[in-house]
């Protein structure tokens, strides 16, 4: 880090997977975490054990993306307690179905833009002043490989990620000069709970989805955040595309025999 000043973070979808992986990281490198996810109890836990392993501050508060209140109500909370914010690291997300589309069910769509898209653009919104005043800060959002492929089964999931893709490349443009930095990280197939979620809780088709299969960790996503939020004040990195050794496109995976 380029000061001893304390650093403040936020991390959406800090209660399991790359969001808690970051969250755990950033703690670890004695940053102060605003935590926000829909399960309060799960990242409440986590802000309580970061706080006494790591002896930072760190703060838990439900967020859900699809609900614009309890968006502005957590970056309200960060700035008043910490007295203003450094990172802004979206880790929140989701894909529901993989249904061709003519086929999808469209208020799981809607669920996917709200949480893939409307959400983030808002809390960027909501804190982004806050970085203009002081002359820095850093927008990190963890996108998709999805967003890069066009591939079956994914229309408004991978469109819903390009578009925020392209919101955060006009946020770059539109701050230039301001100090603030933006950066996505696009991540291919990495052992959450993300798989679970989109195959509606199929176990067996993940099982097959991974068998064989070296996925990415959540760690490792999280040192690519980390990576990028510490390098020196001067240096942006637009774009982190990181994927598995073996696999090279939505589609095209190695496995072992």
């Amino acid at each position: 880090m380029e000061s001893s000043k304390t650093k403040v973070a936020i991390v959406t979808g800090a209660s399991s997977g790359i969001g808690q992986a970051v969250a755990r990281k950033f703690a670890a490198g004695g940053w102060a975490l605003a935590l926000g996810a829909r399960r309060v109890e799960a990242v409440t836990a986590l802000a309580d054990e970061l706080s006494q392993r790591h002896g930072v501050r760190a703060r838990a508060r439900m967020m859900d993306l699809r609900a614009p209140n309890t968006i502005n109500a957590f970056v309200e909370m960060t700035l008043a307690e910490f007295g203003g914010v450094d990172a802004v690291i979206n880790c929140a997300g989701l894909a529901l179905g993989r249904e061709a589309a003519d086929k999808g069910d469209v208020e799981e769509w809607m669920t996917m833009i709200e949480t893939d898209y409307v959400g983030p653009i808002r809390l960027i919104r909501k804190a982004l002043p806050s970085m203009r005043e002081k002359g820095s800060g850093h927008i990190i959002n963890i996108g998709a490989l999805a967003a890069l492929y066009p591939h079956p089964g994914s229309a408004v999931y991978a469109s819903s990620k390009q578009a925020l893709r392209a919101f955060l490349a006009c946020v770059r443009e539109d701050t230039l000069g301001s100090g603030v930095r933006v950066t996505n990280i696009d991540p291919g197939i990495t052992r959450t709970g993300f798989a679970h979620v989109r195959f509606r809780g199929d176990t067996a088709a993940v099982e097959g989805l991974m068998k064989g299969f070296r996925p990415l960790e959540p760690e490792d996503v999280a040192e690519c955040v980390w990576f990028a939020a510490t390098l020196p004040s001067r240096v942006n990195i637009d774009q982190i595309t990181v994927l598995p050794t073996d696999q090279t496109s939505p589609t095209r995976l190695h496995k072992s025999s």
